[in-house]
């Protein structure tokens, strides 16, 4: 999925935004934004696509995402049919770190500053946290003025001394390939379409019209990863979707993903997801 930039629009007074969501199903694109966000499930479930990491979606689920890191919801198709008495509800919380700028480096707010640091990897929140941050939430969609703010921050204050998160995405994996670049484009279209057959460097190159020392060179310093480190972690993305789907045999998803060696598809996705597809499939 190719991510969408958006743009966010703040209430008349207000610094930051905090909304409830109730509708039949979610039917926003794969997008990012400059924003933080906090989002609380009260209804739905399906997949949750946030970076590299797809998992399954359920009430109750929590998750901070950090700028820059796409992101979506998607429910099955079944919330589209007619007469369905399936439906989502959630709470989202966006807000920009130069609502914070003042406070950031201040000691009171250490804490707050790794936290804000680690969504960039996106953070599930996994513990009791969720009951006490989703109360005041929930008390926070009406409030104004100086009292909103305050919630906010107690809200920070509790996710930062969470110690039972779960980090989404690698470190390697944060990086984002969004780029203005006709050629980065071109040989990001080319993955995206023939990911399940052999592509070489040689065939990427040509695609970007450049020599392959001069691409290797040209990719790694406008996505921070080599392009067969890009190929393989959007192989993993595939396959990750396929594992949870739980049609395929895990050789068959290795197949479908264009790994023609089971041994190498099990050591990348280990590499990438730091689990066996076994485990991945079993766990979410």
């Amino acid at each position: 999925m190719k991510a969408k930039k958006e743009k966010i629009i703040y209430p008349v007074q207000s610094s930051f935004k905090i909304l409830k969501y109730k509708v039949p199903y979610f039917d926003m694109p794969f997008h990012y934004h400059p924003e933080y966000e906090l989002v609380y499930i009260n209804k739905g479930s399906g997949l949750r696509y946030i970076g590299n990491s797809i998992h399954k979606f359920r009430d109750g689920d929590m998750v901070l995402i950090g700028p820059g890191l796409a992101h979506v919801w998607v429910n099955p198709k079944e919330y589209q049919k007619d007469k369905t008495q399936l439906s989502t509800e959630a709470i989202v919380l966006q807000f920009s770190i130069d609502l914070l700028s003042s406070m950031i480096d201040t000691p009171e707010f250490t804490h707050i500053k790794d936290l804000l640091s680690r969504s960039q990897r996106g953070i599930k929140i996994n513990s009791k946290t969720k009951k006490k941050v989703y109360e005041i939430l929930q008390g926070s969609i009406n409030s104004k003025g100086i009292t909103k703010f305050i919630k906010l921050l107690n809200i920070l204050d509790i996710l930062s001394q969470d110690k039972n998160t779960e980090l989404l995405n690698p470190a390697s994996n944060t990086e984002q390939l969004y780029s203005k670049d006709t050629r980065i484009n071109a040989v990001y279209q080319l993955v995206m379409s023939f990911y399940n057959r052999k592509i070489g460097v040689k065939e990427a190159a040509e695609i970007a019209n450049m020599e392959q020392s001069a691409f290797c060179r040209f990719f790694k310093d406008n996505t921070n990863k080599s392009f067969t480190n890009f190929l393989n972690e959007t192989r993993i993305n595939r396959a990750c979707s396929l594992l949870l789907e739980k049609k395929l045999s895990i050789s068959q998803v290795a197949w479908e993903t264009g790994f023609n060696n089971t041994a190498n598809f099990y050591r990348q996705f280990n590499k990438h997801t730091g689990k066996t597809p076994a485990k991945f499939r079993n766990n979410n």
